[in-house]
């Protein structure tokens, strides 16, 4: 995961990438409404997204592909799986994973009932399967993140 300065119109642009890439529809939620209603639709291969004008947005935007493109996203799956195997996909695919990514991670997990209790083995099984799927992308040399 990376901490390097990204622009927000780099952020915005890797989204419609994403959405272009994989013939996802994107419906974007007005800035002026007070409470964000993120959603996927797996169906109709459409999600709704706040403009992408700060980690958080891009954050929540990858997670709502993920639970289009990521694991774990079939009816065999509780939803707090869905949601994790989402914001796996989330991690795996940002251009940059900040502490506030981390932030808005864990808020949406523990409003989906993980316990504070639970978040650092949820945390780990994240990282896990991130250092994996960048083993497998990058080679057995790379450095894996702690």
């Amino acid at each position: 995961m990376s901490r390097e300065l990204v622009k927000r119109i780099d952020m915005a642009i890797h989204i419609q990438e994403l959405c272009a890439k994989h013939d996802i529809k994107v419906r974007y939620q007005s800035l002026k409404d007070d409470v964000p209603r993120y959603y996927a639709n797996q169906k109709n291969r459409t999600i709704c997204i706040r403009p992408t004008k700060n980690t958080g947005y891009y954050v929540s935007a990858l997670h709502e592909l993920g639970h289009i493109l990521g694991i774990n996203q079939t009816v065999d799956n509780d939803i707090l799986e869905r949601e994790i195997g989402a914001w796996k996909y989330a991690m795996v695919n940002a251009i940059v994973w900040t502490d506030t990514a981390t932030r808005v991670m864990k808020k949406a997990l523990m409003s989906y009932g993980v316990t504070q209790g639970q978040w650092q083995g949820v945390w780990n099984d994240c990282l896990s399967y991130y250092n994996q799927v960048n083993k497998n992308v990058r080679g057995n040399d790379q450095e894996e993140v702690a």
